[in-house]
């Protein structure tokens, strides 16, 4: 995935498109521009057989991706836009076994508090949430 980060990061037409999609004033309403854009853009189809990580300028024309995708698009976009501190999220229901990914931004720390929480999840149609079947959590 750091890799897919990097490509995306380096591209310019894929950084163009962030900004004239994500851009704001407002660097609070990012992170609720770029899930809400997923939610109204692109649908949920899990891989069929192996896992398939899609780029982040790739899901823009299939309109399409699974929670792996649908996070590395999202960090990309932040990071992109700059503002946040992003971070992959694992979720599981039972300890060690990650079945879920997503975007964990803040907007720094103090001690050992992060400013400004939040949990950014494009499979998710909650914004802000951690559904409650997942117990388990890691922060990469």
């Amino acid at each position: 995935m750091n890799l897919l980060e990097r490509k995306a990061l380096n591209d310019v037409s894929f950084v163009r498109w962030v900004y004239s999609q994500f851009s704001s004033d407002c660097t609070a309403c990012i992170p609720g521009k770029v899930w809400r854009y997923i939610q109204d853009n692109f649908n949920f189809v899990p891989d069929e057989y192996d896992e398939f990580i899609a780029a982040p300028y790739a899901i823009i024309e299939t309109k399409q991706g699974d929670c792996d995708d649908f996070a590395l698009f999202i960090k990309a976009c932040m990071d992109v836009l700059g503002g946040w501190r992003t971070h992959y999220l694992l979720l599981a229901k039972e300890k060690n076994k990650y079945t879920h990914i997503c975007v964990f931004a803040h907007r720094g720390k103090q001690g050992n508090e992060y400013t400004d929480p939040v949990i950014v999840d494009g499979a998710n149609a909650n914004f802000n949430i951690i559904p409650g079947r997942y117990k388990y959590y890691k922060i990469i």
